[in-house]
Protein backbone atom coordinates (compact mmCIF):
# COMPACT_ATOMS: atom_id res chain seq x y z
CA UNK A 1 0.00 0.00 0.00
CA UNK A 2 2.83 2.65 0.76
CA UNK A 3 4.20 1.80 -2.80
CA UNK A 4 0.57 4.00 -4.07
CA UNK A 5 1.46 7.50 -4.32
CA UNK A 6 -0.56 9.77 -2.22
CA UNK A 7 -3.43 11.26 -5.21
CA UNK A 8 -4.80 15.60 -4.40
CA UNK A 9 -8.44 14.62 -4.07
CA UNK A 10 -11.38 16.90 -2.97
CA UNK A 11 -13.94 15.07 -0.67
CA UNK A 12 -17.85 14.97 -2.98
CA UNK A 13 -19.88 14.29 0.56
CA UNK A 14 -19.13 12.02 3.87
CA UNK A 15 -22.03 10.78 6.04
CA UNK A 16 -19.91 10.15 9.25
CA UNK A 17 -23.95 8.42 10.23
CA UNK A 18 -23.57 6.08 7.53
CA UNK A 19 -19.64 5.77 8.23
CA UNK A 20 -18.61 6.45 4.52
CA UNK A 21 -18.99 8.95 1.57
CA UNK A 22 -16.96 9.37 -1.48
CA UNK A 23 -13.89 11.69 -2.66
CA UNK A 24 -12.68 12.70 -6.24
CA UNK A 25 -8.86 12.76 -7.35
CA UNK A 26 -8.27 15.23 -9.39
CA UNK A 27 -7.89 14.76 -12.75
CA UNK A 28 -9.96 11.76 -12.84
CA UNK A 29 -13.44 10.81 -13.49
CA UNK A 30 -13.87 7.82 -11.20
CA UNK A 31 -14.80 8.54 -7.52
CA UNK A 32 -13.23 7.23 -4.16
CA UNK A 33 -15.09 5.43 -2.11
CA UNK A 34 -14.02 6.74 2.01
CA UNK A 35 -14.69 4.35 4.49
CA UNK A 36 -14.89 5.77 7.98
CA UNK A 37 -12.43 2.97 9.63
CA UNK A 38 -9.65 4.42 6.82
CA UNK A 39 -10.33 7.68 8.52
CA UNK A 40 -9.94 6.72 12.11
CA UNK A 41 -6.75 4.67 11.36
CA UNK A 42 -5.30 7.58 9.57
CA UNK A 43 -6.25 9.87 12.69
CA UNK A 44 -9.41 11.31 11.30
CA UNK A 45 -12.94 11.73 12.42
CA UNK A 46 -15.02 13.34 9.81
CA UNK A 47 -14.85 15.30 6.56
CA UNK A 48 -16.42 18.20 5.00
CA UNK A 49 -17.84 18.90 1.29
CA UNK A 50 -14.87 20.58 -0.31
CA UNK A 51 -12.23 19.46 1.91
CA UNK A 52 -9.00 19.08 0.55
CA UNK A 53 -7.03 15.40 0.76
CA UNK A 54 -4.52 13.56 0.12
CA UNK A 55 -5.26 9.84 -0.35
CA UNK A 56 -3.50 6.77 -1.40
CA UNK A 57 -5.97 4.74 -3.93
CA UNK A 58 -6.34 1.19 -4.39
CA UNK A 59 -8.89 -1.27 -6.29
CA UNK A 60 -10.86 -2.16 -4.29
CA UNK A 61 -13.85 -5.16 -4.46
CA UNK A 62 -16.63 -2.36 -5.68
CA UNK A 63 -14.00 -0.03 -7.34
CA UNK A 64 -11.68 2.59 -6.17
CA UNK A 65 -11.12 3.24 -2.89
CA UNK A 66 -8.79 5.20 -0.33
CA UNK A 67 -7.02 2.91 1.58
CA UNK A 68 -4.95 6.01 3.87
CA UNK A 69 -6.40 9.69 4.17
CA UNK A 70 -3.83 12.35 5.18
CA UNK A 71 -4.88 15.96 5.55
CA UNK A 72 -4.40 18.02 2.98
CA UNK A 73 -1.44 19.62 4.78
CA UNK A 74 0.07 16.86 5.93
CA UNK A 75 0.49 15.54 2.42
CA UNK A 76 2.13 17.97 0.81
CA UNK A 77 6.17 18.61 1.09
CA UNK A 78 6.67 22.50 2.61
CA UNK A 79 8.92 24.50 -0.22
CA UNK A 80 12.47 24.95 1.36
Amino acid sequence: MRSAPLEPARVKWFDKAKGFGFANVFGKAEDVFLHVEVLRRSGLSDLQPGEALALRVIDGKRGRMAAEVVAWEAGVPEDD
